[in-house]
Parts: C-alpha cells; sequence; structure tokens
C-alpha cells in the first residue's frame, strides 16, 4: 500500500503543473503528533500515516511520541523523537529535491542517501550542517546546545557565531552552542543506550 503511494505521489511530482507540491510524506506516527504549514502560527493538525509534508511544513512531537518522514525522491528520512520540532524544506528540480531541516528543539536522526542536486543542509539554533550522504543523530536544546553523533558519511557542522567548522568522526560527540568553540569528547556508553532505547520504543530496531 505505501508503495503504491511512494509511485504515485513521485509520478505527482513529474506532471503536477501547481506552484506547490509535497516533497515528502509521513510514514509514521507513535503518540501525540502534530504538524502544520507554514502560513499557520499554532499545530491545528494531528499527524497521521500517509500525510504529504509540503515545503515549510512543521512537525512536533510530544512526549513519548515520534514520527518518521520521508522525502519522495530518494526516501531519505527525518525521524523526529519525542518532544521535538523540526520544519521540513524542499526545492523540487528535475524531479529531484533539494533538502533542509530545521531543528528547533529535539531529538533527531537523520539518513540522507546520495545527493546529486546539492548538499543536505540541516539548521538548528546553534549550528549549520551539511553532507552529500550521511547518517547522524542531533540533540537540540536552546539553552544547552547541539549534541551531534555520526553514524556514517562526510559531515561538516559550522558553529557561525565563532566561524568554526569541523567534521564529525566516529564513536565521538560534537558539542555546538552559539558563542563557544566547538568540542570533541568520546561518546559516553549512557548515550549510546539512550539512543538504542529511543529507537526500541519508537520500535525502530
Amino acid at each position: 500500500m505505501i508503495k503504491n503511494i511512494f509511485i504515485f505521489l513521485l509520478f505527482y511530482l513529474g506532471v503536477s503543473i501547481h506552484a506547490q507540491e509535497p516533497i515528502s510524506l509521513i510514514t509514521k506516527s507513535r503518540g501525540k503528533v502534530k504538524y502544520k504549514i507554514s502560513s499557520e502560527s499554532k499545530y491545528s493538525s494531528n499527524a497521521k500515516v500517509n500525510t504529504p509534508i509540503f515545503s515549510g511544513n512543521a512537525i512536533k512531537t510530544k512526549t513519548k511520541s515520534f514520527a518518521r518522514i520521508v522525502y519522495l525522491d530518494d526516501q531519505s528520512t527525518v525521524s523526529a523523537y519525542p518532544k521535538t520540532e523540526v520544519i521540513i524544506n524542499g526545492k523540487i528540480e528535475k524531479r529531484m529535491i533539494s533538502k533542509h531541516v530545521d531543528i528547533t528543539f529535539g531529538i533527531v536522526r537523520i539518513n540522507v542517501f546520495d545527493q546529486k542536486l546539492s548538499e543536505f543542509r540541516l539548521t538548528t539554533p546553534h549550528s549549520e550542517l551539511q553532507c552529500v550522504e550521511c547518517d547522524f543523530w542531533v540533540i537540540s536544546d536552546k539553552k544547552a546546545g547541539d549534541r551531534f553523533y555520526k553514524i556514517s558519511g562526510n559531515i561538516i557542522v559550522t558553529n557561525l557565531s565563532v566561524l568554526e567548522t569541523i567534521e564529525l568522526v566516529n564513536d565521538s560527540t560534537l558539542l555546538s552552542l552559539e558563542g563557544t568553540e566547538m568540542g570533541i569528547t568520546q561518546t559516553l556508553v549512557t548515550d549510546n543506550k539512550y539512543l538504542e532505547l529511543l529507537m526500541i520504543d519508537a520500535d525502530e530496531i
């Protein structure tokens, strides 16, 4: 069923003449998950499986909630864990999508497949991340900053407030906070266990 929906929406991407077209799809929703379009000020809609997402739509998860959003061109995924707010952006060109995700706060895992048009870009209140093909976690907090965990790929993180750029490395945690130099520490076993438990609770393992 989901495969048929993807085929339909991919066809729609190629033939639609409307100014705005869906760029992604909610493929999994657990607990209280809301979404809103860019022109709305409040989250008034429940996020349901197979809901099409347009560029600028925001997703917000509550406690013990989870949502997975899949881009329609190559099935790159954005997984939003509890107490998270993300904005899904993209520009369609030649039936492919230039992808950009904004994280307001929360816990997100992103798996990006090989990008042909341009690099994938992620922004948080503290940092900017770029990659072509990558898999990583980010935990973003407005006060405590960002923690990045690499799973695979070549990933560059920039803290614009101090004009510093660092590449993520395996088994390390990159810390980024506005107005402070970035730091790298060895990833704690407790952090790995925490991320694993999040996936188990969301039935992602």
